[in-house]
């Protein structure tokens, strides 16, 4: 009996902190709750008053909230912000402009957006090349006299092997063309190269994309393909191709990002091509 007790009054004592423990987190989580709603409340239009602020901060008080509950809630909040803007892989002004402005209000810095930081860099700078604002990088080669180099990306040359008794059917992707005017757009259906059995890697290298023309520069050889004779890009899942006017294809270029690397090679080759439109026959582009 006296050994027992002990051992009872221990498994009541473990209950009851056990049972204080929890209540306190269901505590903080309501509290969160409570200061999600109100947060989200008073950005349903937008904009933060003076008057919501004040609210806001009574609540925080009032629940006991600390700094790192009140960043917490405001990160979930803009990070579903994102995801809700960003469901369809595109970021339009206006949304880009909602989020700097919902960023700013709610004082959150780069590094508290984690990995949709990343995300949403991609998406502006593809948004941008849309637009025509093509990047300016460092290049790793010589540049002719007024060329500008746009975009550099580590690249895997590969070939399509002939397997004996197998149909060669064609890998899908997307085909961009050169001379159109549509937007640029990565939708439709991209087979993956990198899993395919008869794309074979044949040289490790980089893809360089300047103003004028998109070279890879490799271990064992270089390429180099001028706008002036670009016809289109055929975009796969992880690479792509450029075809000439004369019908000549280069390489398969597997790349870590190939939509970003298409749209870019895409709008530079459009650029310098309405930029030759006016020159003579016979002259060089």
């Amino acid at each position: 009996m006296s050994t027992s007790l002990p051992i009872i009054l221990f498994v009541l004592s473990a209950v009851f902190v056990g049972a204080i423990v929890w209540l306190g987190r269901s505590r903080r989580v309501a509290a969160r709750r409570l200061y999600r709603r109100t947060l989200e409340s008073a950005l349903a239009d937008g904009m933060l008053t003076h008057e919501e602020i004040e609210e806001l901060d009574r609540v925080r008080r009032e629940e006991d909230l600390t700094a790192a509950e009140v960043r917490m809630v405001a990160r979930t909040i803009y990070r579903g912000a994102i995801r809700a803007a960003l469901i369809d892989e595109t970021l339009s002004a206006e949304e880009d402009q909602t989020l700097a402005r919902l960023q700013l209000q709610l004082g959150l810095t780069e590094n508290d957006l984690g990995d949709d930081s990343d995300r949403l860099a991609r998406l502006r700078l593809l948004a941008r090349v849309g637009q025509g604002e093509l990047p300016r990088v460092e290049s790793p080669i010589a540049l002719e006299r007024h060329e500008v180099c746009h975009w550099v990306v580590q690249a895997t040359r590969a070939e399509r092997l002939e397997l004996p008794r197998r149909s060669r059917a064609a890998i899908a992707g997307v085909r961009l063309t050169v001379t159109g005017m549509e937007p640029f757009s990565a939708a439709g259906t991209r087979e993956a190269l990198r899993p395919n059995e008869e794309i074979l890697p044949t040289d490790l290298g980089m893809l360089v994309v300047t103003s004028r023309r998109a070279v890879f520069q490799g271990a064992r050889r270089s390429e180099s393909v001028a706008f002036a004779r670009l016809q289109h890009i055929m975009l796969y899942a992880d690479g792509l191709r450029v075809v000439e006017a004369n019908g000549n294809e280069s390489g398969y270029l597997l790349v870590e990002d190939a939509e970003v690397t298409a749209a870019i090679l895409l709008h530079a080759a459009r650029h310098r091509r309405a930029e030759i439109r006016p020159v003579h026959r016979g002259r060089s582009a």
